[in-house]
């Protein structure tokens, strides 16, 4: 029996989908239906028919016991081809971005392995250079037991096939009963194309008895075996042989004796079968079982204390009776037949056969997380063997970039237990991988234990660092505080240099958290209070303070400018063991310099601090400081920049399962200037950003300002002030004063006013400008000028704030609040009657929105100019101004020579999407070549500027 009974609707689809694969738009499929219901058997013929058409094929199977095995699944892919390639296969597979994946695939690691998000990034990389050399069929059956860092592999990679010739062929049980949420969450969320398997007809079922009992069966008889197995084809086979084995005849007499073959009852008839063949069989069996993967023929014989003649025989025996399939490593014929074999010894018995098995596999010096995978079903026993080979798998699952299984590893060592003198550092480790893992809470309270045990000032700093920045991006910053300074004050004692690392630490944490001023204030006086000596520490304490005093104002724009170039003026920390301070480098004077007004120095620094987060395939960081960097795009006027970098940070924050609402509201900002108001509305709703947003944290007041700007574009007013108000109560009462940090109030004036409320708007902008002209940035001022001037009832007055916007906005590099305040000037001195400069303002402003690729700007220039009498020439669809902003940043590395792929690998997307990319940009700036795109793109001034360097 094939197992393809009436599959041919399904065959056919999946001979569809491999030939759209082979023309090079790659597809993903998945094959759901229960246990046995042949699923297998499906991808085996999938599999035959892709060798037969020269497609490569790469399989993998899922398996119950492995689930804590780092990319498992991965390895099972990818290692047969490392096999067989030869030096130059190997490095073209590992070329580019690929080589991020080196770890994962490499068979030891030296605990120099990235994230996450590279290995995904690098895996993704290494299959494209294996499409490159010719289409893939990549095979994952039972992919509901895939562990955790394969499956969101399986899910990175499902996202992107359609830009390669590569057929992903899945095969799960149904979604509801598919084993861990993870799983169903990945399967489901991905919105794959599903082929359900059905049960067999009546009448198949009837065919396949005929066929393999007697070409004479009753009716009855097949009736009551389609009952009997469901129709499901791999119980049907099983109650066939059991009534074979049994000398049943297949007539109306007989049904009685079907009622023991129903499927609850299978597993029971099958270990009969086994019982049947001796004791040396079922001993083997059994060992294949436990063993899993590992089960080469002598680990095998080994575990099942059989000598070589004897295990021979008894695999021999086992293979014949279709228990086992043959082939090194041994496998178990089917799932269902491993579940029987393997619950049929009680718990405690499989315990001390897995220990067995580890101390086997040990013994052949197979890698540490080969040991882990068995190690974690023994029974505790207070064995420090089994303690370190845990620690040295989780180790191994780290360097591999898969946080996951290092934590289940990590803690399954504690619960053996590990010696008293060994736990604060597992526990400290446990912590760490449960943080990278997402499981904040939990990581929280392991490293609570392990600061609670741990007596050495030394290593109650690093616990209590690690624990400090949890706290603070779990939103607890007083509990950061908490945890930390107590551990500074017996520090100081006797290491002052720990101790001001520890109130570094401190001042963030309540920094980031948004806690009131005077509780962090005076430690970060004292970080300031020494020279610069230009070491990495002192390098973070200036940004630190730099970006405090942007947010606070106790310092000028111009002291925070110094303070931020201090700690931004040398090269980058390189390296992976410098990531932390790097990014802190990076996210504080970045930002310092933006609210000082100094946006291309922040604008190459953030994009400094992105090369190195691509260099070290970084995705999260990558995505973090693209946000950050559109909202610095924002402050300069270049929208479509910022839109570029904030959906950029969104798709990639959307494969790593985190999507802040930070990264929304830059979008948002963008959407708005640009004048796309229902595609903002769109991009809330799609993220469930509508009710009600928490301000628990410092910058969580960027959401609520970027709602309230949509709110008012929308004409809805009392939202917007709500918004507003929710943030700048909350930032007034802790101290956030500066309007260079946080406009709220000019946002909120412009709600008064169309509240009719003037006198609360007239006192906001009042308090907005008093306060940036005691900060100093211009960007900040003319905003402030231009609004005062706008919600004053004294027509002299109004003109005077806004020429002054518009004069104090010329020495700033914020294009777009210049292009505001000169629109708004022209249109109030076209009220008075002052034609030729109020022309000369609107058409300047004009100009300079357009450069903007502002739209509501424009339209309002133009109307202005309108009334004046004047029409201007409406923009077309074409040149540099009608890219977008995915296109241009593109187009701009294509510019600067970099390939597709090149330019692919640096922003995290694929090649086809670079590809469409530049053909929209060659039909918009009606060229038909990437040598005349430097020259069209220069035509606007785009080619080289922004004060950027490039991202690869």
């Amino acid at each position: 029996m094939n197992g393809l009974i009436e599959r041919d609707g399904e065959l056919k689809r999946v001979e569809e989908v491999l030939t759209a694969a082979l023309a090079g738009r790659g597809v993903t499929l998945l094959v759901e239906g229960a246990a046995g219901i042949g699923k297998t058997v499906l991808l085996a013929a999938a599999r035959d028919l892709a060798a037969s058409r020269g497609v490569r094929v790469l399989s993998a199977t899922g398996a119950e016991l492995e689930r804590e095995y780092a990319f498992g699944i991965v390895r099972q892919l990818l290692e047969p081809v490392l096999r067989r390639a030869d030096p130059q296969q190997r490095a073209e597979l590992f070329e580019g971005a690929a080589a991020l994946a080196e770890p994962v695939l490499m068979e030891r690691t030296e605990g120099t392995g990235g994230t996450l998000g590279s290995s995904l990034h690098g895996l993704y990389w290494a299959c494209a250079n294996l499409a490159d050399r010719g289409p893939l069929l990549l095979t994952v059956d039972d992919v509901h037991w895939a562990d955790d860092a394969s499956l969101r592999f399986i899910a990175y990679l499902a996202r992107r096939t359609v830009d390669l010739p590569v057929l992903l062929l899945l095969a799960a049980r149904p979604i509801n009963s598919a084993g861990s949420g993870l799983t169903a969450g990945t399967l489901a969320g991905l919105r794959l194309e599903t082929l359900k398997l059905n049960v067999l007809s009546t009448n198949a079922v009837g065919e396949l008895v005929r066929e393999r009992l007697s070409s004479d069966a009753d009716d009855e008889f097949c009736l009551a075996c389609a009952h009997a197995s469901g129709g499901n084809p791999f119980l049907l086979a099983e109650a066939l042989i059991a009534l074979r084995a049994d000398d049943v005849q297949p007539v109306a007499a007989e049904v009685c004796r079907l009622d023991t073959l129903r499927a609850d009852n299978i597993s029971s008839a099958l270990l009969v079968r086994l019982a049947r063949l001796g004791p040396d069989a079922a001993r083997l069996a059994r060992a294949v079982a436990v063993l899993g993967p590992d089960a080469m023929a002598w680990h095998a014989a080994s575990l099942a204390d059989l000598e070589e003649t004897r295990a021979a025989s008894a695999i021999d025996a086992l293979l014949h009776e279709g228990i086992l399939v043959s082939g090194q490593p041994l496998t178990v014929a089917h799932p269902l037949i491993r579940t029987a074999i393997y619950s049929d010894t009680d718990s405690a018995q499989r315990g001390l056969a897995h220990k067995r098995a580890a101390r086997l596999l040990q013994a052949s010096n197979a890698p540490a997380e080969r040991l882990g995978s068995h190690l974690l079903n023994c029974e505790p026993a207070n064995d420090q063997w089994v303690v370190a080979g845990l620690h040295a798998a989780a180790s191994e699952a780290l360097a591999r970039g898969a946080p996951e299984p290092a934590a289940a590893l990590l803690e399954r060592a504690l619960a053996e237990p590990p010696a008293a003198e060994a736990r604060s550092g597992l526990l400290l480790e446990a912590g760490l991988a449960l943080g990278m893992a997402n499981r904040a809470d939990r990581a929280a309270t392991v490293m609570r234990e392990a600061l609670d045990l741990t007596t050495d000032p030394s290593a109650q700093a690093e616990i209590a660092f690690s624990l400090g920045a949890l706290m603070t991006m779990l939103g607890r910053g007083d509990e950061a505080v908490a945890i930390l300074g107590p551990v500074r004050s017996s520090a100081s004692r006797d290491d002052p240099d720990l101790s001001r690392r520890l109130l570094a630490g401190i001042a963030l944490a309540d920094l980031i958290a948004g806690q009131p001023v005077e509780s962090w204030l005076g430690r970060l006086d004292q970080l300031t209070s020494r020279g610069t000596t230009g070491e990495t520490e002192e390098r973070v304490a200036w940004a630190t303070a730099a970006f405090a005093a942007a947010a606070i104002a106790d310092r000028t724009a111009a002291d925070v400018a110094q303070l931020a170039g201090e700690a931004a003026a040398d090269p980058l920390p390189v390296g992976r063991q410098h990531a932390r301070d790097r990014f802190l480098i990076v996210n504080l004077a970045g930002p310092a310099l933006a609210i000082a007004d100094h946006l291309d120095p922040a604008l190459a620094l953030l994009s400094a601090g992105i090369e190195a987060a691509q260099r070290d395939g970084n995705a999260v960081e990558f995505a973090y400081l693209s946000v950050l960097r559109s909202h610095t795009a924002l402050y300069a006027g270049r929208l479509l920049d910022a839109e570029t970098d904030a959906r950029i940070a969104l798709d990639t924050y959307a494969d790593h399962n985190g999507e802040p609402p930070l990264a929304v509201a830059v979008l948002i900002d963008a959407l708005v200037d640009k004048g796309a108001i229902d595609d903002a509305q769109a991009l809330l709703t799609s993220r469930q950003l509508d009710g009600p947003v928490p301000m628990n944290m410092l910058a969580a007041h960027f959401f609520h300002v970027a709602r309230g700007r949509l709110r008012l574009r929308q004409r809805r007013p009392q939202d917007a002030l709500n918004d507003l108000r929710t943030c700048g109560d909350a930032l007034d009462a802790a101290g956030y004063t500066n309007p260079a940090f946080a406009p709220w109030r000019a946002e909120a004036a412009r709600a008064h006013r169309a509240l009719g409320h003037h006198d609360h708007a007239r006192r906001l902008a009042g308090e907005e400008l008093e306060r940036s002209r005691q900060f100093g940035a211009a960007r900040a001022i003319g905003i402030a000028l231009r609004v005062a001037g706008l919600v004053t009832d004294d027509r002299h007055l109004q003109l005077e704030q806004l020429r002054e916007s518009v004069v104090v906005l010329e020495t700033s590099q914020a294009q777009l609040e210049r292009a505001r305040s000169q629109i708004e000037y022209g249109a109030a001195l076209r009220r008075t009657g002052a034609r030729r400069e109020a022309e000369e303002q609107l058409r300047r402003g004009l100009d300079l929105a357009a450069h903007c690729s502002a739209q509501p700007l424009v339209t309002q220039a133009r109307q202005e100019l309108l009334a004046l009498g004047i029409r201007t020439r409406r923009a077309q669809g074409t040149g540099p101004a009608a890219l977008t902003g995915g296109e241009r940043r593109v187009a701009l590395l294509a510019v600067e020579g970099h390939t597709n792929r090149q330019i692919a690998q640096a922003l995290f997307v694929t090649t086809r999407a670079v590809e469409l990319h530049l053909t929209n940009t060659y039909r918009k700036l009606r060229i038909n070549s990437r040598h005349a795109l430097a020259e069209a793109l220069a035509a606007e001034g785009t080619a080289g500027s922004n004060g950027r360097t490039s991202p690869i």
